[in-house]
């Protein structure tokens, strides 16, 4: 009797938690029916017991529990926990609609007749899935199921530990029975301090709070049962909370005349919330009432006019007795609001509407444009008529302004662009899409620093920083295209600001310099050249008279000497010396392009052909040597010595290229060049070339070098090991036959020259022209020599006299005028160095031309001057020898001038 009467007060105990607690409660099987259900979970589920009790949980509501998820819960992971909260559930019911559901599950075990029972709690938190702000909480109700006597206090504690409000229960003393997991968890005590301890004592008496007590001592006794009793208090632990208290009232439970339960709801974030929500509405009011644009209320089924402020009334005439019930249409908002549902629909998806420029009509006929904003107030939707005339008319303007500045921008041939203080563009022309490559999409994702080379990115960071310091800034940089190349341009860079004249921006205009830098280029080249061919000039007059003077003196000893004299060969020496200096001396002026060119037909087949065994010679044995020539002739106009020369110099170049050996080729062939070539290479002229190719395999050369290579002077040899005048030579060599020289070369690939000269028509004669020495004759003529060197003056007068010829010297060209006067019935002939202080050699011949016409002049000089040309020497009837000259030669032109001048007088 005593244990049914225990089983009956535990399962009425176990009843009223279950009843108690808001969230909804359910109680399974093994075969997962349902042994009981809380009120709150008919209520919830809208069922009742007689389709819900003994059912399979799957099959409740007309099989609307088949939930995926519920299933993987109690059929696979419950088997292997004893519990598992938490987990969340999201399910359509046709009774309730949409649900989002955490649940926490516990299996308890030993129930009399099963081997399980199920306890699943329900907490319904769609709402605070759907309200981010969470103004209120779902509240969780406790749930219980029927236990077994033996298990009924598990059972109970198994209901409290489930549920998430903090849950605590008191005897008929208000001292501490039980108390949930979460009541610990949320009001941070402990078990030991609070078991057992009269409510009003818990947390150092913190609990001693007059509502508590009123509900507690004054309302309970005289109801069973009361919800929603709000307490505010301050913990010492917590600080300040608002709690919804639910209390039920058990009488006859263990002996003692009752036991009450509490179920806590803390309501402190969702009243501070309620409170934010009131004063949002305050506020709001206050706003709509004194907002200068016009607001308009609509309710949501048909969109009619329940409300405007005063703005409304000021904007387009319409007073509260015009528009209340009415439509937008009607107080003339043009907006098509025939199908109102579909608009608030679109409205809930995307929080606002926009309508910009609409034209709406006020009461007395005018139109205005304004911009409409639509936005949802919960039950209302919200329509904002703001008046944009002004800004229209200021847009028009705007507008007007900015296609004209567009189209100024986008004429312009050079780069515009605007970036922000980050540096990303915000603004550019068309010119910048065609030079870059890049479309306006790409170019916004761009920083200025990626449109230029990575060398020159500080450059340009720096310089626009300058710009945004001082106000502009002007730099170069190389401007990096989408397809990799580099492009010069000069940027002159300004300082942009706002009406308030605060910065916004650099703005920057480029110019392309290629051009410029090209040019800048050739005439630093040719100022290089100039510099060399003056200095060249400079010291070829001087350096020819000191090889005059050896060559001269040197003949004289050579033929004084006995043919066995041991001193021949020394002197042999000497004079082979001499030869290689005027050599290097005509090299240079080559190269200057102060010696003239002796042209002929050439077959630049047969050329190479001749020189291969000169070419084989100078490469070691360890290189391969091939000739691929052309199968017709190539004639061209040019001296044949110094294209070999140029050959020579290449096939050198490529030997030393190449130490341990590699490949050397020389090819021939006919090239067209026509109008597109020419735009590709500004050295190249239309016509027909015969090319030579000379190629190797190699170290090659980085393009530093190959910038520099055909400088004088500049070599990539060791000391000593090259002068650096050989390709600068052959470069001038080549120009000075109307051609032009190409090189093409990377580091370990190698290198490939290639020389185009312009095609003859006129084929070469075979053979080439000998001349045999004829003695040379002396005479008895006075001549006149005219030499600022004193060494070469003696010699020339010595060479002379040995040759019969009378000999009156003049150290410069005034005295040479001078002794001309003196003695000009016997002078028969005039020497005159062309470079002579105080009067050139043309001035002193143009004198005495003057006085004496017919006067026989032979000039001499070490290159070929500037101070008179090959024609107006062939026209005056003067001679001219080139310095260096050996006695012999000096010897012979002198007979030479006169004789030609008796046969021209006979």
């Amino acid at each position: 009797m005593i244990c049914d009467t225990s089983l009956g007060r535990s399962r009425q105990y176990a009843e009223h938690i279950v009843n108690t607690v808001r969230e909804p409660l359910i109680a399974l099987d093994q075969d997962l029916r349902v042994v009981s259900a809380s009120r709150s979970f008919y209520e919830v589920f809208k069922v009742d017991s007689a389709e819900t009790v003994g059912r399979c949980i799957y099959d409740l509501g007309n099989k609307q529990w088949d939930i995926p998820g519920l299933r993987e819960l109690l059929e696979t992971i419950l088997p292997e926990k004893t519990s598992f909260g938490d987990y969340e559930v999201e399910h359509d019911f046709a009774a309730i609609g949409r649900r989002v559901m955490l649940l926490n599950a516990r299996r308890i075990e030993q129930e009399p007749g099963r081997e399980r029972i199920i306890l699943l709690a329900i907490e319904d938190i769609t709402r605070r899935k759907d309200i981010e702000n969470g103004l209120e909480k779902t509240r969780k109700e406790l749930a219980g199921i029927k236990k077994s006597a033996d298990e009924a206090c598990e059972f109970a504690e198994s209901v409290i530990n489930t549920v998430r409000e903090p849950l605590i229960c008191l005897d008929q003393d208000l001292r501490v029975v039980t108390v949930s997991r979460s009541f610990y968890d949320f009001f941070l005590v402990k078990p030991e301090e609070t078991v057992g301890q009269l409510i009003y004592d818990l947390g150092n008496k913190q609990w001693d709070i007059p509502g508590l007590r009123e509900l507690l001592e004054t309302i309970l006794p005289e109801k069973t049962s009361f919800d929603d009793y709000e307490v505010e208090h301050d913990f010492v632990t917590i600080g300040h909370r608002i709690m919804l208290l639910n209390a039920r009232r058990i009488e006859q439970l263990w002996g003692k005349a009752r036991i009450i339960l509490l179920a806590f709801e803390d309501i402190t974030e969702r009243r501070h919330l309620e409170e934010l929500l009131e004063e949002s509405e305050m506020r709001y009011r206050r706003i709509f009432e004194t907002a200068s644009d016009g607001i308009v209320l609509l309710e949501k089924s048909q969109g009619h006019i329940v409300h405007a402020n005063q703005a409304v009334e000021k904007l387009l005439g319409y007073t509260e007795a015009d528009y209340l019930g009415k439509k937008l249409d009607d107080i003339g908002v043009p907006l098509d609001l025939s199908d109102f549902p579909s608009i608030m629909a679109d409205l809930d998806r995307s929080g606002i509407l926009n309508y910009e420029d609409v034209m709406v009509k006020t009461r007395d006929g005018r139109d205005i444009a304004a911009d409409i904003y639509m936005v949802d107030r919960a039950k209302l939707a919200q329509c904002n008529i703001r008046d944009v005339s002004e800004r229209q008319q200021a847009k028009q303007i705007l507008e007007e302004e900015r296609k004209f500045i567009a189209n100024a921008l986008n004429t312009l041939s050079d780069i515009f662009f605007v970036v922000d203080p980050e540096g990303k563009f915000i603004r550019w022309n068309k010119t910048m899409n065609a030079v870059t490559g890049y479309s306006d999409p790409e170019i916004i994702l761009l920083q200025a620093g990626d449109c230029f080379a990575n060398i020159d990115a500080g450059r340009v960071a720096a310089a626009l920083a300058a710009a945004a310091r001082e106000g502009s800034a002007i730099f170069q940089a190389r401007l990096s295209t989408k397809d990799g190349s580099e492009i010069p341009y000069e940027f002159n860079a300004a300082l942009l600001c706002d009406a308030r004249d605060w910065p916004i921006g650099i703005s920057s205009v480029g110019r392309d310099i290629s051009e410029r830098e090209k040019l800048e280029g050739q005439l630093r080249q040719a100022q290089k050249m100039e510099a060399v061919g003056t200095l060249a000039g400079g010291i070829a007059h001087d350096f020819n008279n000191i090889l005059s003077v050896i060559m001269g003196y040197g003949g004289m000893v050579m033929e004084s000497l006995p043919a066995d004299s041991p001193a021949r060969k020394d002197m042999r020496q000497v004079l082979t010396a001499a030869d290689r200096a005027e050599n290097l001396t005509k090299r240079l002026l080559i190269f200057t392009r102060k010696e003239p060119v002796e042209v002929k037909l050439l077959d630049i087949n047969g050329l190479v052909r001749d020189l291969r065994k000169m070419l084989d010679r100078m490469i070691s044995e360890s290189i391969e040597f091939h000739l691929d020539l052309a199968d017709q002739p190539l004639t061209v106009l040019a001296d044949a010595g110094m294209i070999e020369q140029v050959l020579m110099n290449l096939v050198t170049n490529a030997r030393d290229a190449m130490p341990a050996g590699g490949r050397l080729a020389i090819a021939t062939s006919l090239i067209i060049v026509d109008d597109a070539d020419v735009a590709a290479d500004e050295d190249a002229r239309p016509g027909r070339y015969a090319r030579i190719t000379v190629s190797d395999t190699g170290h090659g050369m980085d393009a530093e070098t190959r910038a520099r290579i055909f400088e004088p002077f500049f070599t990539t040899k060791g000391v000593a090991e090259g002068t650096g005048l050989g390709l600068a030579i052959s470069y001038g060599i080549i120009k000075q036959h109307d051609g032009y020289i190409k090189v093409y070369s990377e580091p370990g690939q190698g290198t490939e020259f290639h020389i185009y000269l312009p095609v003859s028509e006129t084929a070469p004669v075979p053979g080439r022209e000998t001349t045999v020495s004829a003695p040379v004759r002396g005479g008895n003529e006075t001549i006149l020599v005219a030499e600022d060197d004193a060494a070469l003056r003696e010699l020339s007068g010595r060479v002379l006299e040995s040759f019969g010829y009378k000999v009156i010297p003049a150290v410069d060209g005034e005295d040479a005028l001078t002794k001309f006067k003196e003695n000009r019935d016997r002078i028969g002939l005039l020497l005159l160095d062309m470079v002579m202080p105080k009067k050139n050699g043309k001035e002193v011949a143009e004198a005495i031309m003057e006085i004496s016409p017919g006067t026989k002049v032979l000039f001499s000089s070490g290159y070929t001057m500037d101070i008179i040309t090959h024609q107006e020497l062939e026209e005056a009837g003067f001679e001219f020898i080139h310095k260096p000259y050996q006695a012999k030669e000096l010897a012979r032109k002198v007979r030479q001038t006169l004789d030609r001048w008796e046969e021209e007088k006979n």
